[in-house]
């Protein structure tokens, strides 16, 4: 295949990552063979949105070289394996598809596709154990799967991996996929979450525009030091107050973070790209409004230290981020995390991500990726 048409596909098949909902932020990446030597892979830190063909980085399949300023995806060594070790792979997309990856931590053993399933899937679906995203742990866990013949693998807490002849085929398994692993987790459709109700956005150092999402237009100017504000104007001046960072402020209330808030007060980060985007845990204070409103908005304050999303019972969660964008993939990923969180409890104890990675995740991201888009 031409470079300019494997980078294409690639360009293409970032944007159709988005759009079937597979994706949050920058998080999964794609490939595509070019010939036997070398393949086209997303770049590292870079949005779906931004993609251009100067972007698109070509690596060596045997060395994991490459050339230029643009760094190429850090599982870039998964991508490699793939087509090093099976000639008839043309195409590999890693995802964060929802259910997929919670049955990823849980509920594996459930798994039972059907024939025609099996017959899209290219076989059995196999499981590789937890590894930090990005190292050499992860890529020789995926080498082993790959090597047992695995076109459909699940990373734990890490999502999924799909390799194909084409992006046709690589996407139609990660359909296949999620169609398999919804059917074996709870009855929780995440396509039942109400849509964020409220909104607001920083104009300056003083002062904030707040609005509903369901309404067009209609923004409301406040100070962040203004007196007499309702409860939840007062809970988005308080946090703009306390975090200069944060620019956009976003409410999402839905079943699954409702059942998962009701079990504990503290939710652990189940998931890597939660660790990474929101936090190691998410705290859970309340209730706001009244009878003590100011109460609620100090914990809510308290509760988003080193974290992007708290949830406030009577509202739900509330996600913080730089942008509009980004407070959506914090609400995402805060209510895949909640899904994983509910079904791995149906099978027993949850145990979270260790610590030390959750602690590593979120610097790195906050150091690093949160730079980029």
């Amino acid at each position: 295949m031409q470079e300019r048409i494997a980078k294409a596909e690639v360009i293409a098949a970032g944007q159709e990552l988005v759009a079937r909902g597979l994706v949050a932020r920058t998080w999964g990446n794609v490939s595509c063979r070019i010939d036997e030597n070398t393949f086209a892979v997303t770049p590292s830190g870079i949005g779906y949105e931004r993609l251009t063909p100067e972007t698109i980085v070509t690596v060596d399949i045997r060395t994991q070289q490459y050339a230029g300023k643009v760094k190429p995806s850090s599982e870039k060594g998964i991508h490699a394996a793939a087509y090093r070790l099976n000639p008839n792979v043309n195409f590999v997309i890693h995802t964060h598809q929802a259910y997929a990856t919670c049955l990823s931590v849980s509920g594996y053993t459930a798994l039972v596709p059907g024939e025609d399933e099996r017959a899209i899937l290219g076989g059995d679906i196999l499981r590789t154990v937890y590894a930090l995203p990005g190292t050499k742990a992860l890529r020789r866990n995926v080498e082993a799967a790959l090597v047992a013949g695995g076109s459909a693998i699940l990373m734990e807490r890490h999502g999924a991996l799909l390799t194909g002849a084409d992006r046709a085929m690589a996407f139609a398994r990660a359909v296949a996929l999620e169609a398999v692993c919804r059917c074996a987790a709870p009855k929780i459709p995440l396509e039942a979450a109400e849509p964020p109700a409220l909104h607001s956005r920083r104009l300056d150092s003083d002062t904030f525009a707040m609005f509903s999402l369901a309404e067009d237009g209609g923004e409301r100017q406040l100070r962040l030091r203004q007196d007499g504000l309702a409860p939840v104007a007062a809970l988005h001046a308080a946090i703009y107050r306390a975090y200069p960072a944060f620019a956009s402020i976003m409410h999402l209330s839905s079943e699954v973070l409702r059942e998962a808030m009701e079990d504990t007060n503290d939710l652990p980060a189940v998931l890597d790209d939660f660790a990474q985007l929101v936090g190691g845990d998410m705290k859970a204070c309340g209730p706001l409004p009244p009878p003590d409103p100011q109460s609620a908005i100090r914990a809510a304050v308290r509760g988003l230290k080193g974290r992007s999303c708290v949830y406030i019972r009577g509202l739900g969660a509330i996600g913080c981020a730089a942008t509009a964008q980004d407070c959506g993939a914090v609400l995402a990923l805060s209510e895949k995390n909640a899904l994983a969180y509910l079904n791995a409890r149906a099978s027993g104890p949850v145990a979270a991500l260790p610590w030390l990675d959750r602690k590593l995740m979120r610097l790195v991201y906050t150091r690093k990726y949160s730079k980029k888009k």
